[in-house]
């Protein structure tokens, strides 16, 4: 899979103005009061010695534990070699941790200070993320730390997705997949992460889990144009047409003036040789949008579509008549050619009518500088099946027959 943008980061942090309240109290243990000097020496060494040896002493120790986090995540943030500093921010989480597990009375003291350094890893990551602009290694570095911000705070979506979209720049796409899963799982509520990740599961081979993902996210976000089409596009891809079709029906009749959503379904009916109901529904995109292109192309290939069935038919009846012709009465004979005359008439006016939306689609197609080839190889077999032989030459060169003597 190949990223073809940057996805941008998003700055949602979970601080604000903290108030430290630290337990630097008189303490009972001559360790932990040594452990306070040395950390406002910024001798983090020498405070963690201290600290294992109050702890040695009582492992149920909160304020050593405490005090611990808060070494730690002094001399975390004093580091820069990354997988050292992320080894001592998990250290830190665990004393933290371990500090209000044992006195509850710690937990505002350990909220406030597990904030600060989620902020402070969550910044890391940021400017990570904007090296990544010039050198693409970064954004590996900055994945890994949201992801350890996500650690610090695992209710944290916005660790998680910020982690997906380092790594989706980084084009490590299957990496993203479980940092989008756990945004999902804490919360996060943008279409966007549905749609990425459903995109992935799709891309590594698990289609029915991005269908489930975007049918959760259809409902949650009816009114996303993006989400719904991805869904319509994912059950076209998956061979599931009869679900494409109601729901491209449902999002028709909920938003009619959705030239995306009448295009799409206008070509789904084709491809399901629903032709009639296919031109309405691309008149309809050509309606709300006169220089749509791409509905006058399809237009035009609905009607050819629906011409080579005549075809069809015309040739059977043929090969039968052919076939039977000694056992047939003159009157029999002449009601067979007649069926097949009404049908090759019929034939072609219905290539007739695929001239007009191709024509405009050729228009359109070279005005905006883009490949109109297979535009014109449409024309050129309706222009010959209508007798127009020097429009038909006119498109040779434009259709690639000009060389081959078609």
């Amino acid at each position: 899979m190949v990223v073809m943008k940057r996805f941008p980061i998003l700055l949602s942090l979970l601080i604000g103005a903290f108030l430290f309240i630290g337990a630097d109290g008189c303490s009972s243990d001559p360790n932990v009061e040594g452990a306070k000097l040395d950390l406002r020496n910024q001798d983090y060494d020498r405070a963690l010695q201290n600290l294992e040896t109050a702890l040695e002493k009582d492992p149920a120790n909160s304020e050593a534990l405490e005090l611990k986090g808060r070494v730690l995540s002094q001399k975390a943030f004093a580091i820069m070699d990354q997988a050292e500093h992320i080894d001592l921010i998990h250290q830190m989480v665990d004393a933290f941790t371990a500090a209000k597990n044992i006195d509850p009375l710690l937990d505002e003291t350990v909220t406030n200070s597990m904030r600060f350094a989620y902020a402070s890893e969550f910044t890391r990551g940021i400017q990570a993320f904007n090296r990544g602009r010039n050198d693409d290694s970064e954004f590996v570095v900055a994945a890994r730390y949201f992801h350890t911000a996500g650690d610090i705070f695992p209710d944290s979506s916005g660790a998680f997705v910020n982690e997906a979209y380092a790594y989706m720049n980084a084009n490590q796409p299957e990496d993203a997949i479980a940092p989008f899963e756990m945004a999902l799982e804490t919360g996060d509520t943008e279409p966007d992460t549905y749609r990425f990740l459903a995109g992935l599961y799709q891309t590594y081979d698990r289609v029915d889990d991005g269908i489930a993902l975007l049918e959760d996210a259809a409902s949650q976000f009816p009114e996303n144009a993006d989400v719904q089409t991805e869904l319509l596009n994912a059950y076209q891809a998956s061979g599931q047409i009869d679900k494409a079709l109601e729901s491209y029906k449902t999002a028709v009749e909920r938003e009619p003036d959705n030239k995306l959503f009448r295009f799409n379904y206008g070509t789904l009916l084709t491809q399901i040789e629903d032709y009639p109901a296919a031109v309405a529904q691309l008149e309809k995109a050509i309606e709300l949008d006169p220089d749509y292109s791409n509905a006058y192309y399809n237009l035009g290939a609905a009607y050819i579509n629906m011409a080579v069935d005549v075809n069809d038919q015309v040739r059977s009846l043929d090969e039968a008549l052919s076939a039977e012709r000694g056992d047939l009465s003159r009157d029999q004979i002449s009601e067979r050619e007649a069926t097949i005359n009404a049908l090759v008439d019929e034939r072609r006016e219905i290539f007739d009518s695929a001239i007009a939306p191709l024509e405009t689609a050729k228009s359109l197609f070279e005005s905006a500088g883009e490949d109109a080839t297979g535009v014109c190889m449409a024309l050129y077999q309706s222009y010959v099946q209508t007798d127009e032989l020097d429009k038909a030459r006119s498109v040779e060169e434009c259709a690639g027959y000009s060389d081959t003597g078609e």
